[in-house]
């Protein structure tokens, strides 16, 4: 062995070991919340319970809307009940005669959410419609709803100084426009409300409707589109016994308006049409809503229906069933024939339960006639050859 291999030194394992140790030493442990397994936990927990939150919300809603729809389910469930209640006592009423249907209108107890009376009273409806006819006539024709009226009897006194504008002189060119202008509105105050009919010219400044429409009133409104506004009437005569049901009206200012004339008479299979305010129409009608509001120069469409002579009931007074429809509303209008020429009043309506057929109802001429003569009215009857238009 030479001298260098002599003088190196030996290899320990201690030296070998040396930088093993030095990197086990610079390895440490990381805190608890800079451990990505910690977050993980801890987000799918936030996940877990944002869905739970979540589904409660989805229950409670569909718990929520399930209550309302069988609470709604249940009211309309017993609207419907009552609304079956209403119109058993209708059809009950419908079968009386025109005298009881009076008296039954009272008892009636209509369910909520239908206007019975089909208008209701001043006092249920202030904002549409008048406190009394009158006002519904005596508006001045600015329209303004906000003017403070003036003292009754003030207005009183202006009636007497300046008189209504008269309706100017008319001349019918067809049937048609004969039934227009003779055919009104009639709006009257009654102890249950405002009641809505109808009635026609029968001589100038009179006009004739059921007694059923007036009531106890003794004041009315009557309007068409002819008269141009709304005009008072006053209740000159009312008859309602022994099967009568005739109201006579008084107008000023309507001398320009043609009366109809009145049949001889009326046969079966004769050709006959109703003309009137019908509330299943009118109520819809724009312009009867504008009108109940105070415009003046807004007047319903008066409604046209035709039919034939069914039968011709010899009662006291004699009854014309018919196929024209008529409904509330029509009561006081004319039936006419086919040359314009009045052969009935409308008055009530009859329903079958078993068919659901609806007779329509007309008190003869003839009655009428004899009615109005009592009372001193100048009516016009129309040539024998003129109203035998249907006769067989």
């Amino acid at each position: 062995m030479n001298e260098n291999q002599q003088s190196m030194p030996p290899e320990t394992p201690q030296t070998a070991a040396a930088p093993e140790a030095a990197a086990a030493v610079s390895v440490v442990a990381l805190p608890w919340y800079r451990r990505p397994l910690f977050w993980g936990i801890l987000l799918f927990l936030g996940l877990l319970l944002l869905a739970g939150w979540l589904f409660w919300k989805e229950w409670q809603q569909a718990e929520a809307t399930k209550a309302s729809v069988a609470a709604q389910t249940e009211q309309w469930r017993e609207h419907n009940a009552a609304l079956e209640s209403f119109m058993q006592q209708l059809r009950a009423l419908l079968a009386k005669d025109p005298c009881e249907v009076k008296q039954g209108l009272g008892r009636i107890t209509s369910p909520a959410g239908v206007m019975w009376p089909p208008l209701a009273s001043g006092a249920d409806r202030s904002d549409a419609v008048p406190q009394k006819p009158g006002d519904l006539a005596d508006k001045s024709g600015s329209g303004r709803s906000d003017t403070p009226p003036a003292p009754a009897q003030n207005n009183a006194d202006a009636q007497k100084q300046i008189p209504p504008v008269p309706v100017q002189k008319q001349t019918p060119r067809n049937v048609s426009e004969l039934m227009e202008q003779a055919t009104v509105l009639v709006l009257a105050m009654k102890e249950e409300g405002l009641a809505m009919g109808t009635g026609f010219f029968v001589a100038p400044g009179y006009v004739v409707t059921n007694a059923h429409v007036v009531g106890d009133a003794t004041e009315a409104v009557v309007v068409n589109k002819a008269m141009g506004r709304p005009f008072a009437a006053t209740v000159r005569l009312v008859a309602h016994d022994n099967g009568q049901d005739f109201a006579l009206l008084g107008v000023d200012g309507t001398s320009g308006i043609v009366p109809l004339k009145l049949a001889q008479s009326v046969s079966r299979t004769e050709r006959v049409s109703a003309w009137g305010f019908p509330g299943a129409v009118t109520n819809d009608d724009p312009k009867f809503a504008a009108l109940l509001k105070g415009d003046e120069a807004a007047a319903p469409e008066v409604v046209y229906t035709e039919g034939v002579v069914s039968v011709i009931l010899e009662r006291n007074p004699p009854l014309i069933v018919h196929t024209a429809t008529v409904s509330q509303g029509n009561s006081g209008g004319p039936l006419i024939n086919e040359k314009g020429d009045v052969v009935g009043i409308n008055t009530f309506i009859k329903l079958d339960d078993a068919s659901y057929r609806q007779s329509s109802l007309a008190i003869v001429c003839s009655s009428l006639a004899a009615f109005l003569r009592g009372a001193g009215v100048s009516i016009t009857m129309a040539q024998a050859s003129e109203s035998a238009g249907g006769k067989q």
